[in-house]
């Protein structure tokens, strides 16, 4: 057994997620990337809600924006967050779907928006991108959550029918 995998396994999965929200809460905003129709990536700087219990992500967008655009062309992202305080970075990987339901729109909403989205949560220039991460790669130094000896590889999550675990591959 290696270093990494004797680290790994005195952290849970569990424990890891919470070093991820802690890196998320930790980052005010993330890069946000998406690909285009050719394939080529597109990133931009966007401010994230609070993340669910299992990392699911929303985030508020223009229904006319290139995101919006590029999610038709494929709906796999990747967001990547940094934690300057904690020295820990984060990028989750996923499906994201584009939310246009009232409620949703309605919760997920900041009041300093009213400028960006002049009809408000209501607004036909207001809808939301839904995250899903199925992958997650972290190093969290004040968590601990780095390959020992460091440089090696990060820590790496994946979520399998609901259920994150431990990913040991190292790709």
């Amino acid at each position: 057994m290696d270093n990494r995998s004797l680290h790994l396994s005195e952290m849970t999965a569990e424990e890891l997620l919470e070093a991820a929200r802690a890196t998320v809460a930790g980052a005010e905003y993330c890069f946000f990337v998406t690909t285009d129709r050719d394939g080529k990536p597109n990133a931009r700087l966007m401010q994230p809600f609070e993340p669910e219990a299992d990392l699911t992500m929303w985030f508020g967008a223009s229904p006319d924006s290139r995101k919006i655009k590029d999610l038709g062309h494929s709906n796999q992202v990747a967001l990547a967050f940094y934690d300057s305080a904690n020295t820990a970075y984060l990028t989750l990987s996923g499906t994201a779907s584009v939310v246009t339901d009232l409620d949703q729109r309605q919760k997920y909403w900041r009041v300093f928006w009213n400028d960006i989205y002049p009809g408000g949560p209501e607004g036909d220039d207001y809808v939301l991108i839904k995250v899903i991460p199925d992958r997650l790669e972290m190093m969290n130094f004040t968590h601990k959550t780095m390959a020992r000896p460091y440089g090696l590889s990060p820590t790496r999550l994946v979520c399998l029918k609901g259920t994150w675990k431990i990913s040991e591959r190292g790709d």
